[in-house]
């Protein structure tokens, strides 16, 4: 259900969703739009549905949805300029898309490369891609996802993938210290075990050793970042929040 327009305190600004086709990313872009943003959703994978969910709900869906590979830098800098130059502005990113393939201690370094590619280069690319727009206008929202397999390390998932996280953890902390002066705010969210598609085939703990006593949904991340994109957390910066039902009590 779409929110009155009294309450999108969203409304007018512009987002850019990377790894908007499914789970947690489309959870964002809906939660995102109920709050009145009009929401560009980028994805490797085709995230027409995600756009037409928006729209059907009475949200704003600028264009069509983007095609983009996070890992290469020169698509995701023309991406960001095409939405500003059509928009005339661009106010949030999340930092979504990512991968987490099963591994071990001593993986392949293939995987090892890709790993890192996707989800710490990927999303430096993003961020580099909008930051001198929002430096110019003194106003950006930026949310990164990292995982909860930065602070307590992962069981299922290889070394590269709680790596990759830790390091977007701290590029959260490392953009809200530099973006502060500029009115630029950076946050990052750090699920837990969450139900979606991409972790599908993995093993999920017996609830009983989650303190809320279950595994959490997509919806439960895009609350959070709904939360670090509006007007009530506007004196938050460089957070981690930790959406992990009570598994990391704290960070």
């Amino acid at each position: 259900m779409q929110a009155s327009p009294a309450a999108r305190p969203l409304s007018g600004q512009v987002a850019l969703v990377t790894g908007g086709a499914r789970g947690i990313g489309a959870a964002i872009c809906r939660a995102l739009a109920a709050d009145g943003a009009t929401i560009h959703v980028a994805d490797i994978l085709a995230c027409d549905e995600t756009v037409d969910g928006i729209v059907a709900a009475g949200g704003a869906a600028h264009g069509h949805a983007h095609a983009l590979d996070v890992t290469d830098r020169a698509a995701c800098k023309t991406l960001a300029d095409e939405i500003i130059a059509s928009s005339g502005r661009l106010d949030i990113l999340i930092c979504n898309a990512g991968i987490c393939p099963p591994g071990t201690v001593a993986g392949d370094w293939a995987q090892w490369d890709r790993v890192i590619d996707v989800n710490l280069h990927g999303t430096q690319h993003c961020v580099a891609a909008v930051w001198g727009h929002m430096v110019e206008r003194r106003y950006g929202r930026i949310v990164l996802v990292s995982s909860m397999a930065y602070y307590q390390g992962g069981v299922i998932v290889g070394t590269e993938y709680s790596a990759s996280k830790g390091a977007v953890a701290a590029m959260a902390r490392h953009i809200a210290r530099n973006g502060g002066q500029h009115g630029i705010l950076c946050n990052a969210v750090a699920p837990g075990v969450i139900a979606t598609e991409m972790t599908a085939a993995f093993a999920k703990p017996d609830p009983i050793t989650i303190p809320l006593r279950r595994v959490g949904t997509a919806e439960d991340v895009a609350g959070p970042v709904r939360f670090l994109c509006g007007p009530d957390s506007s004196y938050m910066t460089g957070t981690i929040l930790n959406v992990t039902g009570g598994i990391v009590l704290a960070a």
